[in-house]
């Protein structure tokens, strides 16, 4: 065998042993360790990697400290961790490899407003859009959310991550705040925690603006990308991703949130996305999602 050849075997050999090993473990962070928030995320990961069975075999763990979006951006850049969910930005596209896959189906950009339970009537039906800004609203202040709020005008303030949003829910709570926008995915699972204060769902009012949550991978692991991509087009095509959504309460509550015909709908820009995707409700759109992922 010429010398150049072997070269280049030996080249692909280390290659490909680099590869399996860094899908040996993969490390998930998370917000929180005391419960099943990111439970459908995680189980999403594992279908992922068991239709994938060519790469190579895997291990999931959960990195064990809980911890802000912007921590989890940090961890990933150290190589502590491989893998986050959350919704996307510019500025965190350009540090991270995202997956641009909307793990729940645009629902991210469907907000609903918690208010106190005695504060009903600050949020009448009739106001308009530019009479809602006039309110006070909270946001975690390294949420994309808050700045798609105050670019379109709204009178948001940020507050530090707290556990499962306390400080929110407190600040509700006193009237510091006159409403809390959470998505509709998980403002129900927050009133079960939160049971205790009184707050609740505004009635009236939806705002809805192009948001995404998705996998992010460090930028120099493109074959930890790779595969998720394949796999989440795996999912698709074969109606494991749609079980896997519709096995949470919490999704099929948020559909019937955002799909209420009696709520006045505010529609948003996000200034902090350059693109809005065709495919968010994958659901619907199940070949222009896989050709998006696959072309990639």
């Amino acid at each position: 065998m010429r010398l150049s050849a072997l070269v280049l075997v030996v080249l692909q050999f280390v290659a490909s042993t680099h590869v399996k090993a860094e899908f040996n473990d993969v490390t998930l962070t998370q917000a929180f360790a005391d419960d099943n928030y990111g439970l459908y995320q995680q189980k999403v990961l594992e279908a992922v990697f068991s239709a994938t069975p060519e790469y190579g075999e895997i291990q999931i763990s959960l990195h064990p400290q809980p911890m802000s979006q912007s921590r989890q951006v940090v961890t990933l850049l150290k190589g502590d961790a491989h893998v986050m969910w959350s919704v996307t930005n510019a500025e965190r596209e350009k540090l991270l490899t995202p997956i641009k896959f909307p793990l729940l189906k645009g629902l991210a950009g469907y907000r609903v407003l918690v208010i106190a339970k005695d504060a009903q009537h600050n949020f009448p039906h009739a106001i308009s859009t530019d009479e809602l800004k006039t309110r006070t609203l909270v946001q975690g202040n390294d949420w994309p959310d808050l700045h798609v709020l105050k670019s379109n005008g709204f009178n948001a303030e940020g507050e530090e991550w707290s556990l499962w949003f306390t400080s929110m829910y407190t600040m509700v709570e006193k009237g510091i705040v006159d409403g809390f926008p959470r998505n509709v995915i998980e403002v129900n699972g927050d009133l079960i925690r939160h049971a205790d204060k009184p707050v609740t769902i505004d009635k009236n009012h939806l705002l809805i603006y192009p948001n995404y949550e998705y996998f992010f991978v460090p930028p120099d692991n493109s074959a930890l990308a790779k595969r998720i991509r394949v796999g989440l087009s795996r999912l698709i095509e074969n109606g494991t991703l749609e079980a896997l959504f519709n096995q949470f309460e919490s999704h099929k509550l948020a559909l019937t949130l955002a799909d209420d015909p009696h709520r006045a709908r505010h529609f948003l820009q996000n200034h902090s996305l350059p693109y809005v995707l065709d495919y968010a409700r994958w659901d619907l759109e199940k070949e222009k999602a896989m050709k998006a992922l696959l072309g990639e």
